[in-house]
Formats: C-alpha cells, structure tokens, sequence
C-alpha cells in the first residue's frame, strides 16, 4: 500500500527519485538526536511500536500468577506538506541534475527539527520522554 499517493500527483518516476534522494540526504543531514539516542528507521506502514526491552508489573488474572505487559515505544508518523513547481519535474526529464528541491529540502529539515525536539525536550502527545527530562 502506497498510503503517499504519489499516483495522483504529475510526478514522474525519476523526478520522485531525486526528490526521494534529495530529502534523505537533508533529513540525515540535520537530524541530530540520532547520533545519541536509537531511533527505528522507517519499517513499513504497519509498524505501529517499537519495544523497548522493559516490562512492567501489572495485576495478575489469578493470585497465583504474575502477570508483566512489555512496554514500547509509539511509532511517530512525520508529514510536511510540500510544493515543488512543474518546472522543477519537468527538468529532470529534460536532463537536469539540478533541478529546485528547496521545498523538498525545506520539509526534509522541519522533520529532522520535529524529530530532534521529541528526542531532546520529550513529546508528551506521543508518550515519548526526552533527553531532558528523563
């Protein structure tokens, strides 16, 4: 399932190569909470949580039993919503190694700051502690 859409924007498969291209290597280049911390690479759409080795004590079905719940980590879904111009997709048709992907980049680098404030300051919506805080 391609839950981006792509079919239905006039995006060719090479432009969305280079697009793709283009924001990994500015995400990798500005995210920096994974140099410290282990962050899950992208695993497919149904990954919804990640486990974090812990377990924590909950109360048993019966008395003789003890009963434990493993505990995770939510998957955090980033989207910035971007606009590249027909000439810019047109261009790499024509050949051009070139083309603007500002937005592209622009995007790219507000998801690397989202991700880095979750890592640093924490991210209480999603469940997730900081650096900072924890």
């Amino acid at each position: 399932m391609n839950n981006l859409h792509r079919e239905l924007a006039p995006v060719t498969p090479a432009a969305w190569d280079e697009i793709e291209e283009e924001a990994r290597r500015t995400f990798r280049r500005h995210v920096a909470g994974r140099r410290v911390v282990d962050v899950s690479d992208p695993d497919g759409p149904t990954l919804s949580a990640v486990g974090d080795g812990h377990l924590r004590d909950i109360d048993p079905p019966t008395p003789d039993v003890v009963a434990r719940a493993r505990t995770s980590m939510p998957v955090i879904e980033w989207r910035v919503p971007f606009t590249v111009t027909r000439q810019a997709v047109d261009d790499v048709e024509r050949g051009s190694a070139d083309s603007d992907w500002q937005p592209v980049k622009d995007a790219a680098r507000t998801c690397a700051y989202a991700e880095d404030m979750a890592v640093i300051d924490g991210y209480a919506a999603a469940g997730i502690t900081g650096l900072r805080d924890g």
